[in-house]
């Protein structure tokens, strides 16, 4: 990624920011809905709203009326020794059953930013594209609009929900290693500048970023109570770091986090998405593939 992208970033994020309406088919679910929308839809048939929480207590704490607790571990775990990673799907459709959905409902989720986005990943991975919304700003939005919160937990009949898995939404390290440079491909770098230019290791074997790899640090997609920034402002982002209309989107960050934020964002403004579930973690720790790293100086 050219420097400019990174400099460019504050006066591409200084104006207002607004969430326009996500207009959809009859069968098709709005991708975004605001509180106001949300809040005359609480009692429509077949709609689920769940509450993606890292633990109880958040959810206890408040939550939309009806809502139903989804904790984090239940859909990202460990794995081949690799942090947050896509769950077995046998283990990802008990977990839904578990709180009530069943086949041809609609969801409505919402949560804190990274874990709502990861479950939106994993949602759209079971084969629940176009039937899954995400409350723009979740709880805290929904505060702020003045709307009711409950704190009673919901319980639900275990439902009967039959995944129809789309592998295609989640790559691994060969399919980056040949497909990164391809025409139509546009690899994005969710993690902060410091890590992408290899200033800082986070952690990871080796500093730096994958070949062919912008940058779109996940903490420009977001602005004031988590909302994610309106179209305009998200496709300014991704054209300054050269995503052309019609590409393939994939996306990969430290673990996977961060990447399933700049995915949503990738959704929202209308892109084909993909995810690399292992990201640097996995990609540092093969010394069979290159990294690029910025920081140090240049050859003569």
């Amino acid at each position: 990624m050219q420097l400019r992208h990174l400099t460019s970033l504050a006066t591409l994020l200084a104006l207002p920011s607004l969430v326009p309406a996500q207009s959809a088919s009859r069968d098709m679910q709005p991708l975004v809905v605001t509180g106001e929308w949300l809040s005359k839809h609480l009692s429509d048939a077949r709609r689920v709203i769940v509450h993606a929480a890292n633990g109880r207590a958040e959810y206890d704490a408040g939550h939309v009326p009806g809502a139903r607790l989804l904790p984090f571990s239940t859909y990202a775990i460990q794995l081949d020794g690799l942090s947050s990673q896509m769950a077995p799907v046998a283990q990802l459709d008990s977990a839904l059953e578990s709180i009530g959905v069943n086949d041809g409902d609609r969801l409505v989720i919402y949560g804190q930013p990274l874990s709502v986005a990861r479950l939106l990943v994993t949602l759209e991975y079971l084969g629940l594209r176009g039937k899954v919304s995400v409350l723009d700003g979740g709880v805290d939005t929904w505060r702020e609009r003045g709307l009711p919160l409950s704190r009673e937990p919901v319980s639900a009949t275990t439902g009967s929900f039959t995944p129809n898995v789309d592998a295609s939404i989640v790559v691994d390290a060969s399919w980056v290693a040949t497909n990164s440079a391809s025409a139509g491909i546009a690899l994005l770098d969710a993690r902060a500048p410091e890590f992408y230019l290899g200033y800082s290791a986070g952690q990871m074997p080796r500093a730096g970023h994958i070949p062919d790899a912008d940058n779109v640090p996940f903490s420009s997609l977001t602005g004031e109570l988590t909302q994610l920034r309106d179209q305009p402002k998200l496709s300014r982002l991704f054209a300054a770091a050269g995503v052309a209309k019609g590409d393939t989107v994939v996306t990969y960050c430290h673990i996977g986090m961060q990447a399933s934020l700049l995915y949503y964002a990738a959704r929202r403004l209308g892109y084909n998405a993909k995810i690399y579930d292992g990201s640097y973690e996995d990609w540092s720790k093969r010394s069979d593939l290159s990294v690029v790293n910025e920081s140090l100086p240049r050859k003569p």
